[in-house]
């Protein structure tokens, strides 16, 4: 009965109430690190999707194998127009990452502010 009774207080106060007081460091220190690297990651991969390097490479030569002026002007303002449009889409990417990271941190204090509010203001 001993061991059980100490088993259960071991639970209680060393896992649970430790998890519990663990989990803001670990939110922000480690949590956070792999979120960033996660976005960090995930804007590289879309580097590598818009494969920006190629369409520069590619940048003065005709579409279409149309060597007369006509052919390469629409060619130069049609790339530069696709590569307009990746960059912006690029920076709208890396602004929502930026978003998520900066939820990220106000997530545990907006939870706990609406937990109080609950406890103490009695609403359910």
């Amino acid at each position: 009965m001993l061991q059980s009774t100490t088993s259960l207080t071991k639970l209680l106060f060393v896992d649970l109430i430790g998890s519990v007081a663990w989990f803001p460091i670990w939110w922000y220190t480690k949590g956070l690190k792999k979120m960033i690297q996660w976005c960090i990651e995930g804007l590289n991969y879309r580097v590598k999707q818009y494969a920006f390097a190629i369409w520069l490479k590619n940048f003065f030569v005709p579409m279409y194998g149309q060597y007369d002026w006509q052919g390469r002007l629409v060619s130069i303002f049609m790339r530069a127009v696709v590569i307009i449009g990746r960059v912006i889409a690029l920076v709208v990417e890396a602004i929502v990452y930026v978003v998520l990271v900066m939820l990220w941190a106000l997530v545990p204090p907006f939870a706990f502010i609406l937990a109080l509010q609950n406890i103490f203001l009695g609403r359910v």
